[in-house]
């Protein structure tokens, strides 16, 4: 049975709520199953959204035989203006439905091309450390406490964002362990990374600034 859909007023239970103006928190339910979403059609023009861009550097020199490619981070706004998938949740079997939806209501609102982007939490370690905040992100906010982050839930990185550099980030400098989990995802995604590759999304080279998690996109 298709599921059915319906606009929500406000977050439904158990969903993260999304401290941006202008979005819509869409259901969908089939039988005893359902599921939630957050459809931003325009990020970033009621708080500043930040990421970092993973480009690459290369540093050659024939004469000694050198030839390396490294990552380069680039602080930006890179997103603003593009549209957002977030805050899924719900029965996994209905997110498939509940993504081509949302795309349905963006095309209603958008113009095509217009990017649609979906932000994947970084990988931690079981003691649910960050290696992207230890090796990077701590050195310039070393005063954020755990509580303050969970009292401005996803209005976290728009008060984060200034505190970063804006110079370019070579990640040769990072620690090896930093390096390693750059655009990595959280292993508890993987569901949901299945969700949105089968509806186009891919991976678009931006990180979340507070783990490093990858940020997926595509057109619509």
């Amino acid at each position: 049975m298709s599921p059915t859909f319906r606009l929500l007023p406000q977050a439904p239970q158990g969903a993260v709520a999304h401290e941006e103006t202008g979005g819509q928190w869409w259901w969908a339910e089939s039988q005893d199953r359902h599921a939630w979403l957050h459809v931003q059609p325009e990020m970033g023009r009621s708080r500043p959204r930040y990421h970092f861009h993973l480009g690459r550097v290369v540093h050659a020199a024939s004469e000694l035989g050198l030839y390396q490619v490294q990552p380069l981070l680039l602080l930006g706004h890179d997103a603003t203006g593009e549209a957002e998938l977030s805050a899924w949740g719900g029965d996994e079997s209905l997110w498939p439905a509940l993504v081509q939806h949302a795309l349905s209501v963006l095309r209603a609102m958008r113009p095509a091309g217009t990017l649609v982007v979906a932000e994947l939490p970084g990988w931690r370690d079981p003691q649910g450390h960050s290696p992207f905040w230890q090796g990077l992100v701590r050195h310039f906010a070393p005063q954020v406490a755990p509580g303050q982050v969970e009292r401005l839930g996803p209005a976290f990185t728009s008060h984060l964002g200034p505190l970063l550099p804006r110079q370019p980030v070579h990640g040769a400098l990072l620690p090896a362990a930093t390096q390693a989990v750059l655009g990595r995802a959280a292993d508890s995604t993987q569901p949901w990374r299945h969700t949105l590759q089968a509806a186009g999304f891919a991976d678009w080279r931006h990180l979340r600034i507070d783990d490093g998690g990858p940020v997926w996109a595509r057109p619509l």
